[in-house]
């Protein structure tokens, strides 16, 4: 997301957030404030559970103002669970797809896509996680979760250029490049 959001209200009232780009113009988004309150029962969640979101980097908030968090409602649409569409009951073959939050478990649902999802999964993928996303998965666990070649493949995707060198976890004694041992 690109800019950042700005209070907009009348008086000491904050009514909603207006995101402006890195210009400072006005983007035209503008969404409503919700605090925490109206996070936990739009998400029906503990207030607990909200905070967590907002550590592990789930949830992002917007402002702090008197010690309440203030959330854009369109940051916390993205969080609804929205579960994963039936087309990928194939790839999670083990798991009911009404467990599989992709919000909370984005590495378990990237690794399954990547490695073993059709062009319209990955499609799926890219809108439901960003580009950056992805490529942040593929640097932190995407090289144990993934198979030696699917994470070069898709290394080799996102960057345009091959990795220089395999992730550490590969240089065990005993893992070979290519061929049986």
């Amino acid at each position: 997301m690109e800019g950042h959001w700005v209070l907009a209200g009348a008086g000491d009232r904050v009514l909603r957030f207006v995101r402006l780009t890195k210009t400072g113009r006005r983007s035209g988004t503008v969404s409503p404030v919700l605090t925490v309150r109206e996070v936990c029962r739009r998400l029906r969640k503990s207030r607990r559970q909200v905070y967590r979101y907002v550590q592990d980097g789930v949830l992002q908030p917007c402002a702090r103002i008197l010690g309440q968090w203030l959330f854009p409602a369109e940051e916390v649409a993205r969080c609804t669970p929205r579960g994963i569409p039936a087309m990928l009951k194939p790839i999670f073959w083990d798991t009911p797809l009404s467990r599989v939050i992709p919000a909370r478990h984005r590495d378990f649902v990237l690794a399954r896509v990547l490695e073993y999802g059709d062009w319209a999964a990955v499609r799926w993928a890219f809108q439901m996680y960003s580009r950056e996303g992805i490529a942040a998965f593929l640097k932190g666990r995407g090289a144990d979760l993934l198979s030696e070649r699917s994470w070069m493949f898709w290394s080799t995707v996102l960057t345009r250029r091959p990795p220089h060198q395999p992730p550490k976890s590969w240089r065990r004694p005993g893992r070979h490049w290519g061929g049986l041992p």
